[in-house]
């Protein structure tokens, strides 16, 4: 009799509808929030996973599918970043993008409860932006989707892992901490320092990590732009109203993160209990050949999070988009609600950094090809108006606040 491989799984009845409702409402909800699908081959040339993971991460070292056909190495696709990255630079698509992807990946893993050699994984990613609002929105868009869908008792944490030049710095300032306690380590951490140092951090043993609670952590040892950029992110977190735990130890499995790094972690999953990951990889497009792009995003696992879900999830349907320009930092707040205003009566809704000037925030409305802009700054504040310019005709009208609501319904798609 044949029987499915080792870490895979057959999906029908009432699973597979499960993983099909939230996959419905994710591409509901991204796309809501101008995030456009894309799809990109389930195998690329091996030579791209070595680039972008690293090749001395577990992934590349233990885990990757690979295959040769006619001397060219292929692989199957162990994750969503690099292949998006690639398939960026390659069609030559303009910035800023965002991007999701709902599609089968494969790791040569060992299979547990949540955890297959195939799965699937939705993911989004932010290309050409790099200012700490947009580490915040990323995270708030995981946590308004799993909020969505009925995730519950779940955390995030959150730390920042610097750029090339701290983690230089502090990689001499911690070889000579840990000078003492080599002994002390597991092999895998005596060879992750040589190779690839931070993901020490990552070790699950307990005398490991009782010496890596007494060591510096790099969240302490970050270059002026890098903590400054850190604490510009958790500023705007608060402002999101997204509560946090920062986790200094946290770095993540992958090579090219930088700066901010962070997981959604749920308690009823035990050791495996990471439903989000993502971070800020700055310098992962022209690892690959592409043009200098400051780049953050995430990837999840549905299959891993349905365990700990309800059986009916909520499906939403997609309209007009807008894009909200606010002139200034202090107006994030309301900027936030409005955008959930807008959203309630199912339109797609984009938000621009309050921290740029106006015209380049319409210029991007204009790039997002959203159908209006709505102008938020001290004039509207003082007057009680919103500014409301339509993108297509040019029309440019104030709204009272107050009859905001009857103006987004009236529009075409409500």
């Amino acid at each position: 009799m044949y029987q499915k491989p080792k870490g895979t799984r057959d999906l029908f009845g009432q699973e597979l509808r499960r993983l099909e409702a939230m996959n419905a409402a994710a591409r509901d909800f991204f796309g809501r929030n101008g995030y456009e699908e894309m799809r990109t081959p389930s195998f690329e040339f091996a030579a791209l996973f070595d680039r972008s993971i690293g090749s001395t991460t577990d992934i590349v070292e233990h885990e990757i599918y690979q295959f040769e056909v006619n001397k060219k190495v292929y692989a199957l696709r162990p994750e969503g970043t690099a292949s998006v990255l690639r398939a960026f630079i390659e069609n030559k698509i303009t910035l800023p993008a965002r991007f999701f992807y709902i599609c089968s990946m494969y790791r040569r893993e060992r299979p547990q409860k949540g955890r297959y050699r195939e799965f699937e994984q939705i993911g989004i990613e932010l290309l050409g932006e790099s200012k700490p609002f947009f580490d915040a929105e990323i995270i708030d868009q995981g946590k308004r989707y799993l909020d969505l869908i009925g995730a519950r008792d779940y955390m995030i944490e959150l730390n920042s892992i610097g750029c090339p030049d701290c983690r230089d710095k502090y990689r001499e300032k911690l070889k000579e901490v840990l000078q003492p306690y080599l002994g002390d380590l597991c092999d895998d951490c005596r060879r992750r320092f040589e190779r690839n140092f931070l993901r020490i951090f990552d070790c699950k043993k307990e005398t490991c990590q009782g010496v890596y609670n007494k060591v510096p952590k790099i969240t302490d040892n970050l270059c002026a732009d890098c903590a400054e950029h850190y604490a510009k992110v958790k500023e705007y977190l608060g402002k999101f109203s997204i509560q946090y735990t920062e986790n200094k130890k946290l770095v993540r499995g992958l090579d090219y993160y930088t700066r901010t790094v962070f997981e959604f972690k749920h308690c009823g999953l035990g050791a495996q209990d990471t439903i989000i990951a993502g971070g800020r990889y700055d310098l992962l497009m022209r690892e690959l050949g592409g043009p200098d792009t400051p780049c953050t995003g995430w990837a999840m696992g549905p299959e891993r999070l349905l365990i700990t879900m309800p059986e009916d999830l909520p499906v939403l349907d997609k309209k007009e988009t807008f894009f909200i320009a606010g002139m200034g930092e202090r107006y994030v707040t309301d900027i936030i609600a409005l955008r959930g205003q807008i959203q309630d009566h199912g339109h797609i809704c984009l938000v621009g950094d309050p921290g740029e000037a106006i015209k380049t925030q319409v210029r991007k409305a204009d790039k997002s090809g959203a159908t209006y802009t709505v102008i938020y700054g001290e004039d509207e504040e003082k007057n009680g108006y919103y500014t409301v310019k339509n993108m297509q005709s040019g029309e440019q009208r104030k709204i009272p606040m107050n009859e905001f609501s009857s103006f987004i319904r009236q529009t075409k798609g409500s």
